[in-house]
């Protein structure tokens, strides 16, 4: 047996969770000779309940393995086990890695690109549904794949967004490949595979579905990624899961801010304060990884050729060094000799995005 494939088959019997193949493997020295043990050596297993082992005794057999895989092959669902090439690289070193992992879609995307875990609350403000797939779409031109869990609201606007973009989105499922949850959006699903993407789960086929999968599929979101954004967040969002399993595994963080009369807001404000990057535009992800934005540096360029007078050079050049800016404040910045633009505007915001 290969090794994939004891992973396969000890993964598909009930009781047995990632944690208990590593004790598995505490206990033997190669996983793939374990179908070949007798009743007593499998009994003989330390710290592992009498339960598990009655199963491994019940189902030990090619047979049984062989349905799995008739199973996953119907479904069009491949596998691969964390000893293999294809397996994500950043995935392997952190806690409680999956030993396999299910999928549909292009694998390789995951180790080609930089992908950056966009995660957010399901109920979703036109604030947050604007920025999600704004940030994505930037992202993607950039050649950033884009990570999410296909839940509705934040995630499914990142995975939108990213389709806009030239780059791939990765969906991490709490649910096994074959079932969608939820079902509205079996539709993005299929758009993200033909759109060259990834569909991956640490669940079987066979995989019950619980509500403690959507926290435990977090930290392979952050794993598989190199910086965590959060756009939109209560308090109690699910989102903050993911940034502590990000914490843990020692990526960025990121938050988007919002209004600070919005409780949509708050994750996000309380992230900040504890040290989490505030994202004013994309370059604020961009300068962690140390890479241009060569469509800005473009802008600019265009932006120094264009014949401005003085005036409005020294303007636009205050907006650009202290951000969106009141008439007064322009007015406090500069000369006296502009005194006349603030009578012209008098009690008019002016907002220009350097």
């Amino acid at each position: 047996m290969k090794k994939r494939d004891a992973y396969l088959w000890l993964n598909s019997i009930n009781g047995i969770t990632n944690k208990t193949i590593e004790i598995i493997k505490n206990n033997i020295v190669n996983i793939e000779e374990l179908i070949c043990l007798s009743d007593k050596e499998i009994y003989s297993l330390e710290n592992i309940n009498s339960n598990i082992k009655e199963n491994i005794v019940k189902y030990r057999s090619i047979a049984y393995l062989d349905d799995i895989k008739e199973k996953l092959n119907k479904e069009n669902i491949s596998y691969v086990c964390i000893e293999e090439k294809g397996y994500p690289n950043n995935l392997k070193y952190i806690y409680d890695a999956p030993n396999i992992l299910f999928y549909k879609g292009d694998i390789s995307i995951v180790n080609k690109n930089l992908g950056i875990a966009v995660v957010g609350s399901r109920k979703a403000t036109n604030y947050g549904i604007n920025c999600a797939t704004t940030i994505s779409e930037k992202l993607s031109n950039l050649g950033i794949n884009i990570i999410s869990g296909l839940a509705i609201g934040i995630d499914s606007y990142a995975h939108i967004g990213c389709m806009k973009g030239n780059s791939k989105t990765i969906a991490v499922l709490g649910s096994s490949v074959h079932n969608i949850l939820p079902k509205k959006n079996i539709y993005l699903a299929d758009k993200i595979l033909e759109n060259g993407g990834l569909i991956i789960s640490d669940y079987n086929i066979n995989s019950k579905v619980f509500p403690s999968n959507y926290a435990n599929r977090n930290r392979i979101i952050s794993g598989i990624s190199e910086g965590v954004i959060v756009v939109e967040a209560a308090k109690k969002s699910g989102a903050l899961i993911t940034v502590e399993f990000g914490l843990e595994q020692g990526k960025n963080i990121f938050a988007v801010p919002g209004s600070i009369n919005s409780y949509m807001s708050e994750g996000c404000h309380q992230i900040i304060k504890e040290g989490a990057k505030l994202i004013n535009n994309i370059d604020d992800v961009l300068s962690e990884y140390k890479i241009s934005n060569a469509k800005s540096i473009e802008n600019s360029k265009k932006y120094d050729n264009i014949n401005l007078s003085k005036e409005s050079i020294v303007i636009i050049d205050t907006i650009k060094q202290q951000g969106v800016l009141h008439i007064d404040e322009i007015c406090d910045n500069i000369s006296e000799k502009f005194i006349n633009i603030k009578r012209k505007f008098n009690n008019t915001n002016i907002k220009i995005e350097a």
